[in-house]
C-alpha cells in the first residue's frame, strides 16, 4: 500500500485501478481494513473520492445492490476487454478524421476511466457524477457521453445536438465532424468539461445555446424529456434559452435550481465559493435555493444565495460585467489587483506568484481583451499599475514596484 500523499493525488479512476484498495472493497474484514478506515478518517477529499469509488465497485452507478468477487473480477475483464475492442471499432473514424485533417483539433478517446460514469437516469445523482472527474485533473476539453467514449475537444469548439440521434462537433476554424451515438434519449447524460485556459459553448437541439466558462462543467441529457430540459451547472455558464411554454428550462447547481420559460443569464456556481448567484440579461426566471422560497427576478438583477447564512439577495447590477467574460472580455471597476489575476488564472490556465496584502491595495478599472494572450493583458495591465511580470518555469511572478 502507498503512503497518504501519494493517496491525496488519486482521482477516482486512479483508486479504481489500486489493487490494494479494490482488494479491500471485495474483502472489508481483510488486512488492509485498519489502513484504508484509517485514511478515509484522516482526510474528507480521500474519504469523499474513495466513498465514490466503492459505489461504482459494489455496482450502485450500475443500479445493482452489491456485486460478488467474482463479478468484481469479471467487471475488470469486461472492462479491458471492451476498451480494446472499442479502440478498433473507432479505428475507422480515427482514419476519417485524419483525412478531413482534423485529427489535430477533435481526437476521440476510449478509455475505462469513462465507464461508470454514465446511464440511465434514475433521477440522478448530479453530485455523486460531478465528483467523479474533476475540473482540475483535465488539461483539454473532455465531452463524456453515455456510450462510454471520451471525445478531446480543441479549444473554443462547440457541441451541437440534434433531435435525429446525431452529434456535431464544429472547431474553431469551422471544421466539423458529425458522430452517431447509439445511446441518445432524455435516460441518458453527457458532461462538458472545460479546463482552465479553455473555452467550449453546447448548442441543443432545441436551439438553446450555453456558453461554458474556463474552469466549470455541464451535464447535460443527450435528448431533452418531453415536459422540461434539465441541466446541471458547476462553475460559470451563460445560457441562451430558446422559449417554449410546454417545456420550462431547468439549470441545477449545487445549492440552486434556476427555472426559466425563454431568457439569457449568467449562473455562477463555483464548488469552492461560498456564494451562488444568478444574473439576468433578459427575460424572467424564478430561482430557489436552500429552504428559501421561490424567488422571481426581472433583467439587470443579481440574485445570490450565501452558503453559510442560508440567505438570498436580489440587487440591481449593471449586467456587463457579469457576462462580458463569454465575449472574451474582463470588465472591472475599482477591482483590486488581486481578483483581477485570480480572473487571468482561471481565464488563460495560468499560475501566479504574489503578495496578495499588497495587491489588494491596487486597484483596476477598465476592460482586458482575454481575445489575445496573457502576455497582452499582462502589458496592459503594467501600464496602469505599477507592476512587473516575470515567467518563472511553472509561474508569473508578480512584483510591485518601488
Amino acid at each position: 500500500m502507498k503512503n497518504l500523499e501519494t493517496y491525496k493525488e488519486y482521482e477516482i479512476e486512479q483508486w479504481l485501478e489500486d489493487a490494494d484498495f479494490v482488494g479491500w472493497v471485495k474483502n472489508p474484514t481483510g488486512n488492509a481494513g485498519a489502513f484504508f478506515t484509517s485514511l478515509m478518517a484522516k482526510d474528507t477529499a480521500i474519504a469523499l473520492k474513495m466513498a465514490a469509488a466503492m459505489q461504482i465497485l459494489q455496482g450502485i452507478a450500475s443500479n445493482e445492490p452489491t456485486l460478488s468477487n467474482e463479478s468484481v473480477e469479471q467487471m475488470w475483464r469486461n472492462v479491458s476487454s471492451e476498451t480494446v475492442d472499442r479502440r478498433k471499432k473507432h479505428r475507422g473514424i480515427d482514419e476519417w478524421i485524419r483525412i478531413g485533417s482534423i485529427a489535430a483539433s477533435i481526437l476521440l478517446i476510449i478509455g475505462f476511466g469513462s465507464y461508470f460514469l454514465f446511464g440511465l437516469n434514475n433521477d440522478i445523482d448530479y453530485k455523486t457524477v460531478v465528483a467523479k472527474v474533476s475540473v482540475d485533473s483535465v488539461s483539454e476539453i473532455k465531452l463524456l457521453m453515455p456510450d462510454k467514449s471520451q471525445i478531446t475537444l480543441s479549444n473554443r469548439a462547440e457541441v451541437m445536438l440534434s433531435n435525429e440521434g446525431e452529434i456535431t462537433l464544429k472547431t474553431s476554424k469551422g471544421e466539423r465532424i458529425s458522430l452517431n451515438i447509439s445511446k441518445l434519449s432524455e435516460k441518458h447524460f453527457g458532461q462538458l468539461i472545460v479546463p482552465k485556459g479553455k473555452r467550449a459553448s453546447m448548442t441543443f437541439a432545441d436551439g438553446s445555446r450555453v456558453t461554458v466558462r474556463p474552469g466549470s462543467k455541464v451535464i447535460f441529457p443527450t435528448m431533452f424529456a418531453q415536459n422540461e430540459r434539465e441541466i446541471y451547472v458547476q462553475g460559470e455558464a451563460f445560457l441562451e434559452v430558446s422559449k417554449n411554454k410546454k417545456r420550462p428550462f431547468i439549470v441545477k447547481t449545487e445549492l440552486m435550481d434556476v427555472e426559466v420559460l425563454g431568457t439569457s443569464f449568467d449562473v455562477s456556481a463555483y464548488p469552492g465559493e461560498n456564494e451562488q448567484s444568478v444574473v439576468l440579461v433578459s427575460g424572467s426566471v424564478k430561482v430557489r435555493s436552500g429552504s428559501s422560497d421561490e424567488t422571481k427576478i426581472v433583467p439587470n438583477q443579481r440574485y445570490s444565495f450565501d452558503k453559510t447564512s442560508q440567505m438570498q439577495s436580489v440587487n440591481e447590477v449593471n449586467v456587463f460585467p457579469y457576462i462580458s467574460w463569454k465575449d472574451g472580455i474582463l470588465s472591472f471597476s475599482s477591482e483590486n489587483l488581486g481578483n483581477v489575476l485570480n480572473e487571468l488564472s482561471n481565464y488563460y490556465g495560468v499560475e501566479f506568484d504574489y503578495k496578495p496584502n499588497v495587491l489588494d491595495e491596487i486597484h483596476i478599472t477598465g476592460k482586458l481583451d482575454l481575445n489575445n494572450n496573457v502576455d497582452e493583458a499582462l502589458k496592459v495591465i503594467a501600464t496602469i499599475c505599477p507592476i512587473d511580470y516575470k515567467h518563472m518555469k511553472k509561474s508569473i511572478k508578480i512584483d510591485v514596484k518601488p
